[in-house]
């Protein structure tokens, strides 16, 4: 493939991933997202792709405002996420800068563009990472009628990319590796040594 086809093939996997949604997500739906700790160590954890936006070079997730990622991201943009498609020996790396979106209108369609089952982590009253004794503690006790219950908890954070990378791994032939940087409204597109 050419670099300007792989370069469609990376967009077009984000784009899918971010429209499959669970139980049967694709390979690059759960992706891991890294940041920087208050300690200057790595925070590494998973989550869900629920935007693309290849024209301006964004991708969007959600979480939970109250999260220790939205505070390291809070003092440190910097985020870095990566995807990997086992069954094709892909990978797809990410860098970028993220922003915390708190806008009522945008939370609110993405909320409800969510599933009640996505919406019920948000309804805790326990901040992610609180000690618990038990696994259904985490969670408001019975379903609530209020689907807008734990909103107040929901933001989404837009990653704005700055570096994209691609990786093919081949059994029977060389492994390739490409990188898109940012110029502006653009991208330099060249190989790199995998």
């Amino acid at each position: 493939m050419t670099l300007a086809q792989i370069y469609s093939r990376i967009w077009d996997c984000l784009t899918r991933a971010a429209a499959d949604a669970p139980p049967q997500p694709s390979s690059f739906s759960t992706v891991q997202a890294a940041t920087v700790g208050p300690d200057g160590s790595p925070r590494v954890r998973t989550v869900l792709l629920r935007g693309v936006n290849e024209p301006d070079g964004r991708l969007a997730f959600y979480t939970d405002r109250r999260s220790p990622k939205i505070a390291e991201l809070g003092r440190d943009p910097r985020i870095a996420l990566v995807g990997v498609d086992a069954m094709h020996n892909m990978q797809i790396r990410v860098t970028g800068e993220a922003s915390i979106l708190l806008d009522e209108g945008v939370r609110r369609l993405a909320w409800k563009s969510s599933s009640d089952q996505s919406r019920r982590i948000y309804r805790t009253t326990l901040a992610p990472g609180t000690p618990i004794h038990d696994p259904e503690d985490a969670f408001a006790k019975g379903d609530s009628a209020d689907e807008m219950e734990g909103f107040a908890n929901f933001c989404v954070v837009e990653v704005r990319v700055n570096t994209l990378e691609w990786l093919k791994h081949s059994a029977n032939e060389r492994h390739e590796r490409a990188r898109y940087v940012r110029n502006g409204d653009g991208w330099e597109a060249g190989w790199i040594t995998p």
